[in-house]
């Protein structure tokens, strides 16, 4: 009777310890897939899915506008110590109010976010969180889980139909990422804007107030609704007081003479406004 019960408990450790094993290398298989996926698949996934989203839209060529966001980049980056030239912004012609990450630190900043934004620093906030979620990896663990490996290999070879394209850079643009990597990301975010001397205040507005805007497009549906975000705007206002930082402003000029850039303008308005830009870059300059 006690070898019996001796024998039962033997094969009980064993199963145990057994599954054990096989849990912990299934977990070990999909990071592994993850280092497995890359940088040139990394690179055409991402190409892929730019192409998707131009083809629909009208990718924002102003250089004037897009030197103003680069100068922002630069601010973000040097406080972080990150490599600029990494980090690609595209200005995209769309009312939707939005701004996200792609694969191969590719951002997508959406001319609704400038419009809605009240002023640089909400931009900077925005721009902060989304390379937050470049630098966390949270743009291919999102996709791995939303899309699966198999899928992401497919599109990136080049086999795979326009529609899937399309679908990808939906689950990338309007869909959110789950609350640990939200939160991940507003802490860097957060981090990075007290570095760089940009109070993160301006992202605590930025998503309070688009929680409570209504009529939100479908595609930004989850921002409103999303159950814990003005416990985020919450948690950056504590998190900021970790940081000692001296508020400097992004522009000497009003954010609404840069809004006008995205509008046509006419002829006698160009050298005004040209000259309201270049101060405007100057004074993004890191001291």
């Amino acid at each position: 009777m006690a070898n019996k019960i001796l024998t039962q408990l033997v094969v009980i450790v064993v199963s145990f310890f057994g599954l054990w094993f096989l849990l912990s290398q299934i977990e070990y298989i999909g990071e592994g897939d993850m280092h497995r996926f890359a940088k040139e698949s990394e690179k055409k996934l991402s190409e892929m899915i730019l192409e998707s989203i131009t083809n629909t839209h009208d990718e924002i060529e102003n250089e004037k506008v897009k030197a103003i966001l680069d100068s922002i980049k630069v601010r973000l980056c040097e406080a972080k110590k990150l490599d600029c030239d990494k980090i690609k912004i595209h200005l995209v012609r769309s009312s939707e109010i939005n701004a996200f990450a792609l694969p191969d630190h590719h951002m997508v900043i959406y001319t609704g976010l400038l419009e809605y934004a009240k002023n640089a620093e909400e931009v900077a906030g925005v721009m902060a969180h989304e390379i937050g979620h470049m630098e966390k990896n949270h743009v291919m663990k999102k996709l791995v889980k939303e899309i699966g490996m198999e899928m992401l290999f497919t599109i990136a070879a080049g086999d795979a139909g326009n529609d899937i394209s399309r679908e990808t850079a939906k689950v990338l643009s309007s869909t959110a990422f789950d609350r640990k990597h939200e939160r991940e990301a507003d802490a860097f975010a957060v981090e990075t804007l007290a570095n760089a001397d940009i109070d993160p205040q301006h992202l605590s507005n930025f998503f309070f107030r688009l929680a409570r805007k209504d009529n939100l497009p479908e595609e930004l549906a989850w921002i409103s609704t999303h159950p814990d975000t003005k416990e985020r705007s919450a948690e950056i206002i504590k998190q900021k007081k970790e940081y000692t930082y001296t508020s400097k402003p992004i522009l000497v000029t009003p954010w609404e003479s840069i809004q006008q850039l995205l509008v046509n303008t006419d002829d006698e308005d160009v050298d005004e406004i040209e000259e309201v830009v270049a101060d405007a870059i100057d004074s993004t300059e890191v001291e």
